[in-house]
């Protein structure tokens, strides 16, 4: 009874084994072929680089910043540019007066015409120049025709508030501060697309791989079930093995699958980056010719990273560029603090002469006047100008704060950065031996299994310890290259080591 219900599991278990094991195994068709085209993109690691920057539209829209910018420095600068005005005036009258003792009004019809020209100017230490020429006619019925020239300088000088360079070049300096600012931007959003494309690079190289590596192992599996097949048509192995070296089979098939997707996957992320100039950007496949390659001896002490990424990194500028942005606005606040006293001081000529010609304004002229004096003005409370003071104070201070928490971020990431990057370095040593051995054990099970001394679980995990030794291996070598970059990228050197200027 017990040997019946024995006969009857095995061939339950076989029915299961023809339902669902089929005796061949069909050709694994690439389900994501359809995704791609015939297009392809030959192109190296540098080259991809270049393509980034010259076609990524988030970088392009960066690159107008800096031209913004210089077009507000110029707007500040421009308050310091001369300006010349100009105005003429005619003006005809007629009307009556009493003259004398005449009982009865005059006629009297008259024409009055100015013509003047003026060109101003202010200069950073707070003094405003400027100088006036002036023309006029009175042409009368009842008096003498009389013309009149003019000819002044004027100087005004601020003695309080809006004196000295400081003050007045505060808001262009700052200008000129907002440019540096909108250059570092653009070099850190520069690194960030560089850093982006070397590790999107490798991600594709790394999915190919993968690809290649699950297809040697489902290549392996498949070979196991073909050499089991034939031992048990002789024989020499219990038909219940297939059942484990199929559903092995089924597994990497799945692996596969995933490895295609992720390659696809990989694939559109690459040429977002790039943006390449084709008419099918996402039909095209890429074909990467730099493999990975180890540079030697790219890593020097902690400290040496730390002081590069002290004085290259890009937010770290910024940091030091805000606050020198912050200095300047509590020295033009506290400008704004003194009342306003001002000295002025003109002086003309002045020429009179019957005809047009010889009422030409001359400086040579006898006829003189001079003016002098100062103007006073404070607002009593001057609330606005005390909070604006006390705003600038605690920005500048919150700045400072500021520079000294990213000086020590700054230090804290390139450390981080240079202990992952060693790690990484020692684990492509390390994933190598591991490959090794994994090789040795799989051919030592496999020559055990064909003189009947192992079994299919054995060879099978053999295999897959293969195939996860060859995957870390070659994880390791794309993982020290993305820990190079992260470490370049967070010491603010990844475009100069790129040979990319600013």
């Amino acid at each position: 009874m017990k040997r019946d219900k024995e006969g009857m599991h095995k061939i339950v278990i076989l029915l299961l084994l023809l339902f669902f094991c089929p005796l061949s195994t069909p050709a694994q068709e690439n389900l994501f072929a359809a995704l791609s085209g015939t297009d392809t993109l030959r192109i190296s690691l540098h080259e991809s680089i270049l393509t980034a920057l010259e076609n990524n539209p988030v970088f392009a829209l960066q690159r107008f910043e800096p031209e913004i910018v210089a077009a507000a420095v110029e707007i500040e600068r421009a308050q310091f540019d001369p300006n010349l005005n100009a105005s003429v005036s005619r003006v005809e009258s007629k009307s009556q007066r009493f003259l004398g003792t005449r009982p009865e009004p005059v006629e009297l019809s008259g024409v009055r015409s100015q013509y003047e020209i003026g060109l101003s100017t202010m200069l950073p230490t707070g003094t405003t120049l400027s100088a006036d020429i002036s023309m006029s006619s009175s042409l009368s019925s009842l008096y003498t025709d009389q013309y009149s020239g003019y000819l002044g300088v004027t100087v005004a000088q601020s003695l309080l508030q809006g004196a000295g360079l400081g003050a007045n070049l505060a808001r262009l300096r700052q200008a000129d501060l907002d440019a540096q600012l909108s250059r570092e931007e653009l070099k850190a959003t520069a690194q960030n697309l560089v850093a982006d494309v070397e590790k999107a690079y490798w991600a594709l190289y790394m999915a190919a791989q993968e690809i290649r590596i699950q297809q040697q192992s489902l290549d392996l599996a498949e070979r196991q079930l073909d050499e089991s097949r034939e031992r048990v048509a002789v024989g020499k192995l219990p038909e219940l093995e297939l059942a484990a070296v199929h559903a092995e089979a089924a597994l990497r098939r799945e692996a596969l699958i995933d490895a295609r997707s992720r390659y696809e996957q990989a694939r559109l992320a690459f040429l977002f980056l790039l943006n390449p100039d084709t008419p099918t950007i996402w039909q095209t496949v890429p074909q990467l010719t730099d493999p990975p390659f180890i540079p030697v001896d790219t890593l020097a002490s902690a400290d040496v990273h730390q002081e590069l990424g002290l004085t290259y990194r890009a937010d770290l500028k910024r940091a030091q560029v805000q606050l020198k942005k912050g200095e300047l606005e509590v020295q033009r606040t506290r400008n704004g603090l003194l009342p306003r006293l001002d000295f002025f001081i003109t002086a003309g000529r002045s020429t009179y002469a019957k005809t047009f010609r010889e009422g030409i304004p001359d400086y040579q002229s006898p006829f003189s006047d001079v003016s002098a004096g100062l103007s006073f003005s404070f607002p009593v409370i001057n609330r606005q100008a005390r909070a604006e003071a006390s705003r600038a104070r605690w920005t500048r201070d919150q700045f400072e704060h500021a520079l000294e928490n990213m000086q020590r971020l700054v230090q804290w990431d390139v450390r981080s950065a240079h202990i992952e990057a060693l790690r990484s370095r020692e684990q492509i040593r390390a994933t190598a031996v591991t490959r090794e051995l994994q090789e040795q054990k799989l051919a030592a099970e496999q020559e055990k299994f064909r003189v009947g001394k192992s079994t299919n679980f054995l060879v099978l995990q053999a295999q897959r310890d293969l195939t996860a030794s060859l995957l870390d291996e070659a994880r390791a070598k794309v993982a020290y290259l993305n820990a190079l970059i992260d470490l370049y990228h967070t010491e603010g050197t990844l475009l100069e080591r790129r040979g990319i200027e600013n």
